[in-house]
């Protein structure tokens, strides 16, 4: 049995966001999905329900899944977006990601098998480079304005644990109430496995509040707490 929640998502905006990113109202899109899909078996998962939510919610929204980006943020490189959604108000990319915590749950006859993956040092420089992507993509006119989402159960992700401590991985954790801007590079400490293929510093045009909002929960388990992350990139 599960509890969707889809609540927490507010509506409210501090500041003018791109027409795209007002009509397709990504924050509305995932508050219906949680209560129709709390739980995912994978990233892919996630993708093409968030890509069905979007069509349901808009069928006039052209929904295109794994494109090709003609112009990668490193040169050289063969980079795709995970979802590219074409409007009247103009092209959003969106990059997504599904990090979990165990879990083993069945919602109606459906197993669900989540592995613990850990590596959130890995994991969250992953998110920001999505982030510094989408900018990228949006600097050269690839799309008119972009979003990364994040859903998971491992609350590592948005609570500070209360220390002060110097980490390797400090200009990329993703606490809630965080503000990641300019250069987001790894600590001294940073071993040359964690860093292979990620040395280089993210540098953000933009300065992006983090802010997890309850998603679902899944009752009588010990990481059945969802929580989703929304950053629009388009203001």
């Amino acid at each position: 049995m599960s509890m969707a929640q889809g609540r927490g998502w507010c509506c409210t905006r501090v500041m003018a966001i791109h027409p795209a990113l007002a009509e397709l109202s990504l924050a509305a899109i995932l508050g219906d999905l949680a209560r129709r899909r709390p739980v995912f078996h994978s990233e892919a998962d996630l993708q093409q329900e968030v890509a069905w939510q979007v069509h349901v919610a808009n069928p006039t929204i052209g929904v295109r899944l794994e494109v090709r980006v003609p112009t990668p943020s490193r040169p050289g490189r063969r980079e795709r977006v995970d979802v590219l959604l074409h409007s009247a108000q103009g092209r959003v990319a969106i990059e997504l990601k599904y990090p979990t915590d165990r879990l083993t749950a069945t919602l109606g006859e459906e197993l669900f098998d989540l592995p613990r993956q850990a590596a959130q040092d890995i994991t969250a420089y992953n998110v920001v480079k999505d982030i510094y992507r989408i900018e990228h993509f949006v600097r050269k006119g690839f799309a008119d304005a972009g979003a990364v989402v994040v859903v998971t159960n491992d609350r590592s992700y948005w609570t500070h644990p209360g220390h002060e401590r110097a980490t390797a991985a400090a200009a990329f954790r993703l606490y809630n109430g965080t503000t990641l801007s300019g250069s987001r590079g790894w600590g001294p400490m940073a071993g040359a496995g964690t860093m292979k293929g990620r040395e280089d510093a993210l540098e953000l045009a933009g300065a992006h509040q983090l802010t997890w909002r309850p998603f679902s929960r899944i009752p009588s388990s010990p990481h059945g707490e969802f929580r989703a992350l929304l950053v629009e990139i388009g203001h």
